[in-house]
């Protein structure tokens, strides 16, 4: 490994051994949490729609939705010692969610792994008028409807600095940006949607099959991302 490698990582089932901000809208979201889900599954609806519908389904009480995420935030085994072994190497760690986002700092200092945090791009959470929340999304697509954090725009700007870009996630929504990424560490959704594409990538249970001495890993040699532009129009599929 060269010391100009960076890592985009993302938070919910990543960093986190379960998807807080999918557990907070099924807790609180009742049978209007299946329609929202069913849709995004089927893709009928993006991650930004997901949003909308889902942080209205929560009270803007973030003591109350602390208390959730407290309760049920687990990191996964080995982050602490990836971020360690970054540090030693020099390739800094960013963090990319496309989740409700207010809870990222506070479960990372609770578990030690604030400070070896570079960068975190994450959506915004607010109160409305009615008592729920809004989300607001600053790293959004200029012209994309679909995402409400822009992972491949993210991912592109490391690399114009000459960074060698790895990514790391489990979701069908880190197609994105893992597709426009040098190397690809996948498991669960995101594995599934790289075999379908014949997308090169790096299967990973633990934060130390990262880390871990020997081997190299398969590189993304694909020209271009079937999934989105995110330099043009955005989402393909």
């Amino acid at each position: 490994m060269t010391a100009k490698v960076a890592y985009v990582v993302d938070f919910d089932g990543t960093i986190t051994a379960t998807d807080l901000s999918t557990g907070l809208a099924q807790h609180f979201g009742s049978e209007r949490f299946q329609e929202i889900e069913g849709l995004y599954r089927q893709r009928k609806i993006g991650m930004r729609d997901w949003l909308d519908g889902m942080s209205a389904l929560l009270p803007a009480d973030f003591d109350l939705l602390m208390k959730y995420v407290v309760d049920h935030a687990v990191i996964r085994p080995g982050f602490k010692d990836f971020l360690r072994f970054a540090r030693e190497q020099g390739c800094p760690v960013m963090i990319a969610s496309d989740g409700f986002g207010f809870y990222i700092e506070p479960v990372l200092e609770r578990f030690g792994c604030l400070e070896y945090i570079d960068t975190i791009y994450r959506n915004k959470a607010l109160p409305r008028e009615d008592g729920t929340l809004r989300i607001e999304t600053p790293y959004r697509h200029p012209a994309c409807p679909v995402c409400g954090n822009c992972k491949p725009l993210h991912v592109l700007e490391l690399k114009r600095q000459g960074w060698k870009v790895f990514y790391i996630g489990d979701g069908s929504n880190d197609r994105f940006g893992a597709s426009w990424s040098d190397y690809i560490f996948a498991r669960d959704r995101l594995a599934r949607c790289c075999k379908e594409h014949g997308i090169p990538f790096n299967p990973w249970e633990d934060f130390f099959d990262i880390i871990r001495p020997g081997g190299h890993p398969a590189a993304n040699a694909i020209a271009a991302s079937p999934f989105c532009r995110p330099e043009g129009e955005g989402f393909l599929y």
